[in-house]
């Protein structure tokens, strides 16, 4: 062979060596330059199950379901390439760590009956999950372990576009005809609506729903006045905090299980909840997200409602400045809470006092921890009774 056959040969096999490395590299990529934004928030869409005999091992027969079992992650939060189900925060790790920690993870006696899925079974898995993307080997995919104690996670990743898909690429050995997890299929909540900029010192006014029959329970009235969304429900005023989430960094709420639970809420009902929201919540667990300075939504029980400002007064009759005085001023009674309801009887005014009412960010927002009666309202003074009860 002469000197140029060499070289030649030489040429061709660096450049199929750089091609497969290049390969290699881009599903892996791929996931990495999806998942580096600086936050997203990912809602179950599929998962994928399949039989697994004594006899056979797993099934190729593949079926599907939209809808998720107790128990299995519904949401998932990412942030620079970071794994968030809340409470629990992951980091990634090499294929290996993580196919011995797996190992390690059940009983000596069993470790044997562990088994690693085929690169073949996982493809199949991705396309019935609908996806475009085809590993040519298990370091592929993302594998994660707790940060707190190494937990290996039995799912792993590939993601690409507006989809993230989780892979469950082992399985154990079992006498008994079982059903297994295969695989799921989460969207980024970026496919859905976004509100607008919303200007909160605009919001004030009262808001309508014109489709709701009312009850004493929702009368599809909402009042909007000076950051606060009142409602009356009963014998009861409720009043709740509108948060402009702008002022909360991205990190304390991409960490905050209360914000993230409604941020699940608002995409499955079609909406972003997002840093840039202006939103509020209330004791029944709705969330109301502002779309514009003229448009509310509520989110909850299944249902979306549409509210409209009607105007931008607060009728007297609807909210009495008096009771708009008892809030602020029982506000200022102790330090680090907040009058949440005024409820009216046979009897003086009962103001329900709580830790916060910021529904959004706080699992305690609403909750009564205190009973306050008011016994007078004089030159726009209250005067509260020195007998306070428990919320018991």
């Amino acid at each position: 062979m002469n000197i140029f056959s060499i070289f030649l040969a030489i040429v061709i096999l660096t450049g199929c060596s750089a091609q497969k490395q290049k390969t290699d590299n881009t599903i892996k990529t791929t996931t990495h330059n999806v998942l580096k934004s600086n936050s997203k928030t990912w809602t179950f869409a599929k998962k994928v199950t399949s039989k697994q005999t004594p006899n056979n091992g797993v099934s190729n027969e593949l079926s599907t379901s939209v809808v998720s079992k107790i128990g299995d992650i519904s949401n998932w939060t990412t942030s620079k390439n970071q794994f968030i189900t809340y409470p629990i925060n992951y980091k990634q790790v090499p294929l290996k760590k993580w196919q011995h920690d797996t190992q390690k993870s059940v009983v000596r006696s069993e470790q044997n009956n562990v088994h690693w899925m085929t690169i073949a079974q996982i493809n199949m898995v991705l396309k019935k999950l609908g996806a475009d993307i085809k590993i040519d080997k298990l370091s592929d995919l993302v594998f994660l372990e707790t940060k707190s104690n190494n937990m290996p996670l039995n799912q792993a990743f590939v993601a690409k576009g507006y989809h993230l898909y989780a892979i469950n690429p082992q399985y154990t050995d079992n006498e008994q005809t079982i059903t297994v997890d295969r695989g799921q299929s989460f969207t980024d909540t970026r496919t859905k609506k976004a509100t607008g900029q919303i200007v909160p010192a605009k919001l004030n006014g009262t808001w309508i729903a014109p489709e709701t029959t009312t009850s004493a329970n929702d009368t599809g009235k909402i009042m909007v006045k000076d950051g606060y969304l009142y409602q009356h429900r009963y014998d009861s005023y409720e009043r709740s905090a509108i948060q402009g989430l702008s002022s909360y960094s991205l990190m304390s709420l991409n960490q905050n299980t209360t914000y993230a639970s409604q941020k699940t809420n608002a995409a499955r009902a079609g909406y972003q909840l997002t840093q840039k929201s202006v939103a509020s919540g209330d004791s029944l667990g709705y969330l109301y997200m502002f779309v514009n300075e003229n448009k509310l939504i509520r989110i909850g029980q299944g249902q979306t409602t549409t509210y409209q400002k009607t105007s931008s007064l607060v009728a007297a009759n609807d909210l009495p400045k008096d009771d708009i005085t008892i809030f602020e001023q029982l506000d200022q009674k102790k330090t680090g809470e907040a009058a949440s309801t005024i409820t009216v009887k046979a009897g003086p005014p009962i103001v329900g006092m709580s830790s916060s009412i910021k529904y959004l960010t706080n699992p305690d927002a609403g909750q009564i921890t205190s009973n306050i009666p008011v016994v007078g309202l004089e030159d726009g003074r209250v005067t509260i009774s020195d007998e306070e009860s428990g919320s018991n």
